[in-house]
């Protein structure tokens, strides 16, 4: 496909989504107004996929036996290339849409319509899929995990999403994690008459969180360690020996080798504290996240598309090099298959993320207009790979080289 054709189809799907403007809006609006957990977003799966079916999509609900979770499908007018947008949609408990995932919704449903309008000049399919409880809540809690084990991704060329911030972006690492749980068991007894009598699981409990904490002073610096946790059950009552006590960890890095290894040494934390008070223990390890695999000529594709929309970007190598802040499922998926990430800016620095703060900042117009362009953003790359097969090769290339 000759370039000037390829630029007209990526003028009309950005006209494509300004004619979608109110209504996208209307739907960002109704989302944060109606808030729903992970693996409940009832509401909201049922809403998107309305307007994908109305849209002439072909849509699969209950996906790979997630209830909220969807696929939704538009084929090209021949064999292609397959590229995902991906939407999330849960909501975080107290506060509501504080990620500002109601907005990652109304931009993969205003990207995907707006690709289906060309789909008819393209060859290839671009999809839609819902991924409930991003955020980790429910049976579906980390959708995309769920989907890369049941080989979704394996199946689709390239993915693609936008997620809110305080800056505009592309690129960005993220950590792995996993999850620790200690569970001590102890002996009771009297604390005062026969303490001697007792086994004192909480002291074994807090031993371990020491130790584990212990841990970050001779982490390797270039891993980006983080180890997070408390003690979520402590004993009953001061004046007897706690027989039970259980410590819940986070272990996160950007090296998924040695993320692993800190997460060995962890546990060892617990059986070392179990062994020096007498104690018995069982460790629960759970791989939830892992660190995103960057893809360089996938990323340079949107961060370009929204430099064409008049968005002062952050230099992309230097976004790719950045320090990784936080977890998603979405790492997942870019260990699968090539995947690029956007953030898009809808709220100053120093407004943190999950806050009430940041939940309404989705809701005004800065907020929204940002949603426009990420689904405009979203559009113009699903194009450029449609339409220039050789870029989903470059991406591929990328992805089985790193």
């Amino acid at each position: 496909m000759s370039l000037s054709v390829k630029e007209d189809l990526k003028r009309l799907v950005q006209e494509a989504v300004e004619s979608e403007r109110e209504r996208l809006c209307e739907i960002s609006l109704w989302l944060y107004e109606n808030p729903e957990l992970g693996s409940e977003e009832f509401k909201a799966a049922e809403l998107l996929t309305r307007e994908l079916e109305d849209r002439g999509f072909r849509v699969e609900r209950e996906f790979m036996g997630m209830p909220t979770a969807f696929l939704a499908s538009y084929r090209g007018r021949g064999e292609g290339g397959r590229v995902a947008i991906l939407a999330e949609y849960d909501a975080l408990p107290g506060v509501g849409h504080g990620c500002g995932h109601n907005l990652i919704a109304a931009s993969a449903l205003g990207a995907g319509i707006a690709v289906s309008r060309v789909m008819d000049r393209l060859d290839g399919e671009i999809l839609v899929v819902g991924t409930p409880a991003e955020e980790g809540h429910g049976p579906s809690a980390g959708s995309k995990v769920i989907m890369a084990e049941k080989g979704l991704w394996d199946s689709v060329d390239a993915a693609l999403m936008v997620h809110p911030s305080t800056r505009w972006s592309v690129g960005n690492p993220s950590l792995g994690i996993w999850t620790v749980r200690m569970e001590f068991e102890g002996r009771p007894s009297h604390a005062a008459a026969s303490p001697h009598e007792g086994i004192n699981a909480l002291n074994a409990a807090t031993l371990a969180y020491i130790a584990t904490h212990m841990l970050r002073q001779e982490a390797r610096r270039d891993a980006n360690l983080v180890i997070h946790g408390i003690i979520s059950e402590r004993g009953l009552a001061s004046n007897i020996i706690p027989e039970r006590a259980v410590c819940e960890f986070g272990v996160r890095s950007s090296d998924e080798e040695y993320l692993e290894e800190m997460v060995g040494k962890v546990e060892r934390c617990a059986e070392g504290a179990a062994l020096a008070m007498g104690a018995k223990v069982k460790v629960t390890k759970r791989r939830l996240y892992s660190a995103k695999k960057l893809n360089e000529p996938l990323s340079e594709l949107l961060w370009g598309n929204l430099r064409i929309l008049g968005v002062e970007v952050e230099d992309l190598k230097e976004s790719m090099r950045g320090i990784p802040l936080a977890s998603t499922d979405f790492g997942d998926v870019s260990r699968r298959t090539p995947a690029a990430e956007g953030y898009i800016k809808i709220a100053e620095e120093g407004i943190p993320g999950h806050s009430r703060e940041f939940a309404q900042a989705s809701i005004t117009p800065t907020g929204l207009e940002a949603m426009i362009i990420g689904a405009k953003a979203l559009a113009m790359t699903a194009v450029d790979l449609l339409a220039d097969p050789k870029n989903l090769e470059r991406a591929r290339k990328y992805f089985q080289a790193h």
